[in-house]
């Protein structure tokens, strides 16, 4: 069976892990740190459309003039991640900040305007007022206490670990929910 274009990542990561203890590379006494940046603004899906391939708030590198004359699979997006042992701790952005530009981007992974203004009207609303840049980044101490604990598995350090189908075994997680709950955050079920 041939491995997919999407597949091709995760295969040669795990080689990569593979060859590396097999081969004795991995030094477990050394904590060896890497910022990964110039991420892809853009990738094609399944169905050969543009769509964002990671963070659609991000900033473009280049702006909107790389919005108009990039060819968009060759722009990239201001995205970073810090990785530590080949464990990414953190990850993290330059955010979108201009309306223009984020019209731009969402545009051309399909979105119509209206579809920003209603999905994430918060963001639209907010940079009709013209917010300032920001950034930011968001660490993982749960992937930080794996490391120094020399974890095989992030369940080891988490308080309430989910199982395979997503369930929380300690709070009974997910449980059922009544109409009244469902009709307070305004979902409506149609059971036909």
């Amino acid at each position: 069976m041939p491995i997919t274009k999407k597949e091709q990542p995760n295969f040669l990561g795990q080689i990569r892990e593979e060859l590396g203890k097999r081969l004795n590379l991995i030094d477990k006494d050394c904590f060896s740190f890497a910022w990964i940046v110039d991420f892809p603004m853009f990738e094609e899906d399944e169905h050969g459309s543009l769509a964002f391939s990671h963070n659609p708030f991000s900033m473009p590198q280049g702006g909107l003039e790389a919005l108009t004359q990039k060819n968009p699979l060759e722009i990239l997006a201001y995205q970073y991640d810090l990785v530590v042992n080949g464990i990414e701790l953190s990850s993290g952005a330059v955010r979108n900040h201009d309306i223009d530009i984020m019209l731009k981007a969402f545009t051309m992974a399909g979105y119509t305007e209206e579809e920003v203004k209603s999905k994430f009207g918060a963001l639209y609303t907010a940079f009709q007022f013209g917010a300032p840049p920001h950034a930011g980044i968001a660490p993982g101490i749960d992937r930080m206490l794996m490391l120094l604990t020399d974890a095989q598995n992030i369940r080891e350090v988490i308080a309430f670990p989910l199982n395979s189908k997503a369930q929380d075994l300690m709070m009974g997680a997910p449980s059922k929910v009544s109409r009244s709950q469902l009709r307070d955050i305004h979902i409506n079920l149609n059971l036909k």
